[in-house]
């Protein structure tokens, strides 16, 4: 598994690289591909190698082989071109921020969710620079189905949110929030003050008849007392 790290760090030191990482986030799913360029022919023959890599990043930190008792089976699925290599996987939103990738360019990746929102960002610098001297540029694609409430993308075209990190600018982190769309669950607080507040128009709407009650009553009194004095009268008379 070392002999693989070495490689890599071969791939970036030798030659200008470039490196696109690709996300696409659909709800709770994370979709992660990273393609690696090499510009000559040391570079394209470093890539014909097993690619073996864990997607935990303690994993990686620690350089565990997927054969170790002590490392999961999760390791990047690989498949190699004529002159790149390109690594996949497809994390949940708790599981990415300990993903490999993202943490070999940044020293923080969050996913958090908050007010109905779910937030990605990560530590204000690019740490990729500074470990491979001649990686020359970094593409951040963030593809997403979900509404987005907020960005500092450098550009965006239709639902693709992109950040471009060179050498002389990578002191850039990533922001996004997106519209939580698993937070359906909870229609409570504004249904809930909805309901409360069509209670109270509906009883400020509702007749008072307490008025018509009382006047009632007092009626009901006067007849029945009229009444008792018509009998007594009555009975005056005959005696």
């Amino acid at each position: 598994m070392k002999k693989i790290y070495i490689l890599i760090i071969i791939m970036f030191m030798t030659t200008a690289c470039t490196c696109e990482y690709n996300l696409t986030i659909e709800d709770n799913k994370f979709e992660e591909s990273i393609k690696l360029n090499a510009e000559n022919t040391d570079e394209i023959n470093n890539l014909n190698n097993e690619w073996r890599i864990p997607v935990d990043k303690e994993e990686y930190n620690i350089g565990l082989d997927a054969s170790s008792d002590y490392a999961s089976d999760d390791t990047y699925e690989y498949s190699i071109g004529s002159n790149s290599l390109t690594l996949k996987h497809t994390f949940s939103s708790s599981e990415y921020p300990n993903a490999t990738a993202p943490s070999l360019c940044y020293n923080t990746v969050v996913v958090t969710k908050e007010s109905g929102n779910m937030i990605i960002s990560t530590s204000p610098k690019s740490t990729c620079f500074d470990q491979y001297p001649s990686l020359t540029n970094i593409k951040i694609n963030i593809t997403t189905t979900g509404e987005v409430v907020s960005n500092n993308a450098d550009r965006v075209n239709g639902k693709t949110y992109t950040w471009v990190l060179t050498r002389n600018n990578k002191n850039k982190g990533i922001s996004l929030v997106l519209k939580n769309s698993n937070n359906k669950a909870t229609p409570s607080n504004n249904n809930k003050e909805k309901d409360n507040n069509q209670d109270t128009t509906d009883i400020a709407n509702k007749p008072d008849y307490s008025t018509y009650i009382l006047a009632g009553i007092i009626l009901l009194l006067f007849l029945i007392g009229y009444a008792i004095y018509k009998n007594l009268t009555k009975d005056d008379e005959r005696v």
